[in-house]
C-alpha cells in the first residue's frame, strides 16, 4: 500500500474509533452541576465559558522581572455546554486559546474559542451534533474526517513561527499568534491532513520536532519526524496490539520512548471513545523504545500496570542508559471516573499520581522504576527548562499536593521545584481559594540553562471570580510570587501551554 493510501486508511480507522452508536443520554447534568456549585464554589473551575472571546489589561502587583517579556499561550476545554446540554467529561469541551502578553506596558490577556468545524456548526445549530471523547451523541451531521470532530482543546505548540492548537486524534489547527483568530486546519503535507498528531510533541535542542499518533481501530502507532523549518521528514507506522490512548511520550538524543498502558481498546461498539477502553490491571504496561534514525529498530520492555498522563524529561548516557521521569498512577481512574463525575458536580477519589523515575538499559535489556518522593506527595504537569529538553536536566517543576494537609477542594494546590543535585524540594502552596493550573519553567536566556529563570503559571481565584497569573523566581519558589497579574474575570481550568519569548 502506498503511503498516501495508508494514511487515508489510517485516518479513517482512527475516525471509526470515535464514532458512537448511542444517543445523548441524560440531559440533567447542567442542573446537577449548578446545584453542586452552590455548595462547592471551587467547581467554578469546571464551569462553562459563555463568551466567545475575552480581553483585558491585568492589574500587576509586585515587581515584574525586567527580562520576562513574551507571550504565554494556553489552551484547554472551556466550552462545556452546547444549547444548554452539558458534556459528560472534562476533556470534552471546545478549546479556548489564551494569550498572556508580558511587555513594557504591563500584562494583557486575550482569549478566544478556536473556530473548529465542530464548534462553528454546533453553535449555528444551537445543539450538539457530534460525539466527543466521552459523551455519546448520535451524529446529527456528516462526519467526513477526524477533523470534523476535532475540538482542538488540549495543548498549543509554537514551531517554525507557526502557532498550532492541538488535539490527539486529528490535525493541528493553525492560529494567528497576534489576534488568536483561527486560520484553519494545518497539515505538514498534503497526504497527512487529518492524520492523528498528539498534543504532546517534543522539540529537540536543534528545533527538530518529534511526535506520535494512535489509530485505535487499526492497532497502530504513528511516528512523526519534522525538521525545524516545519518540513515533514518522515511518518511511519508501528503495530501495537492491543492499543491504548497514548497521551504523552519522551525523547532522548537517540531514542523515542512510549508507554502503552493496559487500558485496551477492546470495545469499539461502546457509546463513546473512553468507554471503548477497558482497564486490565493484571496485564503489564509495555514500553516501546525506538531508534530516532531508524524506526524499524525497536525494543520492547514491560512494567507493572500503570497510567501516565505526563512525563517530565528524558536523557541517556554514553552507555545507552535512558532515564526519564513521570507522574505515575496505578490506573486511569481519574480519567474514567473523577473527570466524569466532576462535570455533574460530584467529587470522586482517584488513584494518586506519584512522581517516579525510570531507567532503561538498552544494551542489557533491563528496565526499572522507583518513586521519587513519599506517597503523601502527589504531582502532575512536570516541566523543565526547554533548553535541556532531551538532554540531562537537573531541575524539575510541577504542580503538587501534600495529602497530609487539608484543602477545601480536591485539586492540586501547590507549585514545587525539585533539584536532582540536592534532592531537595522547594514548594509554595496556593491559597485555598485558588486552583492552580500548569506552571512552566521559563528560562532567562542570558543565563546558562537551569540557572536563573522563572516559573510562570495561572490560577483561578474562585472566591473573587478572577484569573491570576503568578511569576516565581525558579530558584526560590517557596518565597512566593515575585509578581502577580490579576484579570477582572474567571475562566475554566485549562490544560497546557507554551511560552514564546519576545
Amino acid at each position: 500500500m502506498r503511503r498516501r493510501q495508508f494514511l487515508n486508511a489510517a485516518a479513517a480507522a482512527g475516525l471509526a474509533g470515535l464514532l458512537p452508536n448511542s444517543v445523548w443520554g441524560s440531559t440533567d447534568w447542567k442542573d446537577r452541576f449548578e446545584q453542586a456549585l452552590a455548595d462547592k464554589p471551587w467547581l467554578a473551575g469546571y464551569a462553562h465559558a459563555s463568551k466567545d472571546s475575552y480581553a483585558a489589561e491585568a492589574t500587576v502587583q509586585g515587581r515584574w522581572p525586567e527580562g520576562l517579556t513574551g507571550t504565554l499561550y494556553r489552551n484547554g476545554p472551556a466550552g462545556h455546554e452546547v444549547g444548554g446540554y452539558r458534556y459528560h467529561h472534562w476533556f470534552d469541551g471546545d478549546g479556548l486559546l489564551q494569550a498572556y502578553r508580558f511587555g513594557p506596558r504591563g500584562v494583557t490577556h486575550q482569549a478566544k474559542f478556536i473556530a473548529t468545524y465542530k464548534r462553528q456548526s454546533e453553535q449555528k445549530a444551537g445543539r450538539p451534533l457530534y460525539s466527543t471523547f466521552a459523551t455519546g451523541v448520535e451524529a446529527q451531521a456528516p462526519v467526513t474526517s477526524p477533523d470534523t470532530l476535532n475540538p482542538a482543546n488540549i495543548s498549543v505548540l509554537h514551531h517554525h513561527d507557526t502557532l498550532l492548537a492541538l488535539w490527539e486524534a486529528g490535525s493541528p489547527w493553525e492560529m494567528d499568534p497576534a489576534t488568536l483568530e483561527t486560520r484553519g486546519v494545518y497539515a505538514f503535507s498534503d497526504h497527512t491532513r487529518g492524520v492523528p498528531f498528539s498534543a504532546h510533541p517534543r522539540v529537540d535542542a536543534d528545533g527538530t520536532l518529534w511526535n506520535f499518533g494512535y489509530l485505535s481501530m487499526a492497532n497502530l502507532l504513528l511516528l512523526w519526524h519534522i525538521d525545524k523549518s516545519g518540513r515533514l521528514v518522515k511518518i511511519d507506522k508501528i503495530k501495537a496490539d492491543p492499543i491504548t490512548m497514548v497521551h504523552d511520550f519522551v525523547v532522548t538524543e537517540r531514542h523515542l520512548v512510549l508507554l502503552i498502558a493496559p487500558f485496551h481498546y477492546d470495545n469499539p461498539g461502546a457509546d463513546n471513545f473512553l468507554a471503548s477502553h477497558t482497564w486490565h490491571g493484571n496485564d503489564p504496561t509495555r514500553v516501546l523504545v525506538i531508534d530516532k534514525n531508524d524506526f524499524s529498530q525497536q525494543q520492547w520492555f514491560e512494567l507493572p500496570a500503570q497510567w501516565v498522563f505526563h512525563f517530565g524529561n528524558a536523557w541517556e548516557d554514553s552507555a545507552g542508559v535512558i532515564r526519564f521521569d513521570a507522574a505515575r498512577a496505578e490506573d486511569p481512574l481519574a480519567m474514567i471516573d473523577s473527570f466524569t463525575a466532576i462535570m455533574r458536580g460530584e467529587v470522586l477519589p482517584a488513584s494518586p499520581s506519584l512522581h517516579h523515575q525510570y531507567r532503561i538499559n538498552t544494551k542489557a535489556g533491563k528496565i526499572a522504576e522507583m518513586p521519587m518522593f513519599s506517597p503523601t506527595f502527589e504531582s502532575e504537569f512536570p516541566s523543565v527548562d526547554p533548553r535541556v529538553s532531551t538532554r540531562r536536566n537537573n531541575r524539575l517543576v510541577m504542580l503538587s499536593r501534600d495529602t497530609r494537609t487539608e484543602a477545601p477542594h480536591n485539586n492540586l494546590n501547590a507549585v514545587t521545584g525539585f533539584s536532582y543535585a540536592t534532592g531537595l524540594r522547594d514548594t509554595w502552596r496556593y491559597p485555598d481559594t485558588q486552583l492552580p493550573e500548569e506552571h512552566l519553567y521559563v528560562p532567562q536566556h542570558d543565563r546558562a540553562p537551569e540557572t536563573g529563570g522563572w516559573v510562570v503559571g495561572s490560577a483561578l481565584d474562585w472566591r473573587q471570580r478572577k484569573q491570576v497569573l503568578n511569576v516565581f523566581d525558579a530558584e526560590h519558589i517557596s518565597h512566593g510570587p515575585v509578581a502577580s497579574a490579576t484579570l477582572p474575570y474567571a475562566l475554566p481550568l485549562g490544560l497546557h501551554g507554551t511560552f514564546v519569548a519576545g
